[in-house]
């Protein structure tokens, strides 16, 4: 027997299971956060009517039932502690963690032992005679050995009973997990399909207009110097796509077109309070 604590033999089983459950928190996390980004909240406030009722509604389904799905997937990352005594609890985990390992005695238990229950007895037979010797007596050295070698017995199956204990807990979380899923996917994508298919649909039923801007553009010119004069004008410069040489703008107040915007040549703009 080595000097050290001998290492967790299930110790990456329950590692891989935590990073599963892990990781399916962060996809629906993900998956939430992708369809209220496609679905836009300007997409929610173009509707109306029954349309805005059954969109806010989808939508706060969606996100409930994604929060209560990570709520019980983070409840199985922040399991209690397992301890070697639950085992014989009368609760049904702990009889279910118990039966699995009874099932497995051959593999994981002494010979002189059959079951859990046995060693279980065996152990509080060990502390009895640990607590009648006296230090310094061969029963008491006979104790402290028989204490050591059911320890080493003791510590792989609480490691194992802890892997067991969260493994059920997520088996029994999965028909929750799966209808929330569903839930889930019907409630954002009916969100989705309302919301951000409604500016489209907006834009196809606009009406249709034909522009007609003068020979030379005059009478765009002349409407524009009617209503807002002749005089330079103040205004900003916009971060949009242009024609090449051509920037947008968006006049800024006084002036009776401020918040106009306007895609002119850049060449009629002058920059002002620049750094050289």
């Amino acid at each position: 027997m080595g000097d050290g604590p001998a290492a967790d033999p299930h110790a990456s089983a329950r590692a891989n299971l935590r990073d599963t459950v892990k990781w399916l928190a962060t996809s629906l996390a993900a998956v939430g956060a992708a369809v209220i980004a496609g679905a836009s909240i300007n997409g929610l406030a173009s509707l109306s009517g029954t349309e805005l009722f059954a969109g806010a509604l989808l939508g706060g389904f969606g996100l409930v039932a994604i929060l209560s799905a990570i709520s019980i997937l983070l409840g199985l990352l922040t399991s209690d502690v397992f301890y070697f005594t639950q085992l014989m609890n009368d609760d049904n985990a702990s009889k279910a963690i118990a039966n699995e390992i009874d099932e497995r005695a051959r593999d994981l238990l002494p010979p002189q032992v059959r079951s859990i229950s046995e060693l279980i007895a065996y152990r509080d037979q060990v502390i009895a005679q640990y607590k009648a010797s006296s230090p310094g007596t061969p029963a008491y050295t006979s104790a402290a050995a028989s204490w050591t070698a059911v320890n080493a017995v003791i510590a792989p199956i609480t490691s194992l009973g802890q892997f067991l204990a969260l493994r059920n807990e997520f088996k029994r979380q999965q028909g929750k997990l799966f209808g929330l899923t569903i839930l889930i996917i019907l409630s954002l994508g009916g969100y989705a399909l309302l919301a951000g298919g409604k500016s489209e649909l907006s834009a196809e039923l606009a009406p249709k207009i034909i522009f007609k801007p003068g020979a030379g553009w005059t009478d765009v010119a002349a409407s524009l110097g009617k209503t807002c004069g002749s005089d330079p004008l103040n205004g900003t410069l916009l971060q949009k796509k242009a024609f090449d040489g051509w920037v947008s703008i968006r006049l800024s107040e006084p002036g009776k077109c401020s918040g106009l915007e306007l895609t002119i040549p850049g060449s009629i703009v002058t920059t002002v309070g620049l750094s050289p």
